[in-house]
């Protein structure tokens, strides 16, 4: 994990970078001998005899994918939670992964201490290793950029492309619970039992990536991707990548009891649901002769896993995914999916 360049913008830490590096952090690498104590500038990663790396990447950047009123520890939860759930749609067990810190100004040693404690504990729950990075000041919000390495056997890694016409469309857990949170946490929804609003909050900020779940559907599962953009979103983008389309059955869509009380008989927002995000369970499409080892797994994990939907051949016109009321004919969802670079995003 590399200090930032000496000229720029400086940290409010009140401490050298190399110092922070040190004193926060390098104790996150201890077990990944790769990583060197953080002490050099850059690391090695070996996979298991017969396994491969699978990589992924996700940046966040408070105003725009957390509000910046968010503590410390709540945010290094949220920022590998998500990436661990990129390689759990993959069917990968995560390894290690890099952090890159751009701190603004306001940031002190406090903050930093908080964050490196709760990635400690993330780190204890899921079995990873920090493996290296980079730290450096900004005078603009903060970013984290997280770079995460899983390991899988050879030639297994679930992909958005395998999809066929013809196969049933899953998503394990429930879905729009963390869209109604980050609506309490912003102070656009308001709901009054405390439990309820508590479930929520922390469905956006603790989510629940399926490292159990995604590696048992190696071999089962046809396609795979992480709803992290919306479920429309994502299951849009296993369409794309397999030249498909889907139908899903909006009755069929899981929700949590506290979802459910809280859209009631509102239909638009229960459909908004299906676009809001953040929820990082995994959508998947599987041949309907998977349907007992679908079952199985969802008992052997303790996570629920609903069939949502089927895949179809495309046509002209119509919309990637179609998603389909009590009768069967078709409701308005709208593109769907946070999409970046466009102002209504911001969070």
């Amino acid at each position: 994990m590399k200090p930032g360049p000496p000229t720029g913008p400086k940290m409010a830490t009140g401490i050298d970078e190399f110092d922070l590096i040190r004193s926060c952090f390098a104790r996150l690498s201890s077990g990944e001998p790769g990583a060197l104590d953080l002490r050099d500038d850059a690391a090695w990663l070996r996979p298991e005899a017969g396994m491969e790396l699978v990589v992924s990447a996700d940046a966040i950047v408070a105003g725009v994918h957390f509000p910046d009123t968010i503590d410390p520890a709540d945010i290094a939860r949220r920022a590998l939670r998500v990436n661990l759930s990129d390689i759990a749609a993959k069917g990968a067990r995560p390894r290690a992964y890099t952090l890159s810190l751009v701190l603004p100004q306001t940031v002190g040693l406090d903050w930093v201490e908080a964050f490196a404690a709760s990635l400690g504990d993330e780190q204890r729950e899921f079995g990873v290793t920090l493996l290296g990075g980079d730290t450096t000041g900004t005078p603009g919000p903060l970013t984290i950029n997280i770079n995460i390495f899983g390991e899988i056997s050879e030639n297994s890694m679930i992909t958005r492309s395998g999809a066929s016409a013809g196969e049933d469309v899953y998503v394990s857990g429930s879905i729009g619970d963390a869209m109604l949170g980050l609506a309490v946490l912003k102070g656009d929804l308001t709901v009054e039992n405390g439990d309820d609003r508590a479930f929520l909050e922390r469905r956006f900020l603790r989510p629940d990536p399926r490292v159990t779940t995604g590696p048992a559907l190696v071999g089962v599962a046809s396609a795979a991707a992480d709803v992290s953009d919306g479920l429309v979103a994502d299951l849009g983008h296993i369409c794309s990548a397999s030249n498909l389309a889907a139908r899903v059955d909006l009755e069929a869509v899981p929700l949590s009891e506290t979802a459910r009380g809280t859209v009631t008989d509102d239909q638009p927002l229960r459909i908004n649901l299906l676009t809001g995000g953040d929820d990082y369970e995994i959508v998947f499409t599987a041949p309907v002769s998977a349907r007992d080892s679908i079952e199985l797994i969802s008992s052997e994990t303790d996570v629920a896993i609903s069939r949502i939907g089927i895949m179809t051949e495309k046509t002209s016109g119509a919309p990637e995914v179609v998603v389909l009321d009590g009768s069967g004919n078709p409701v308005e969802v709208g593109v769907g999916g946070f999409r970046h670079f466009e102002e209504e995003n911001a969070r």
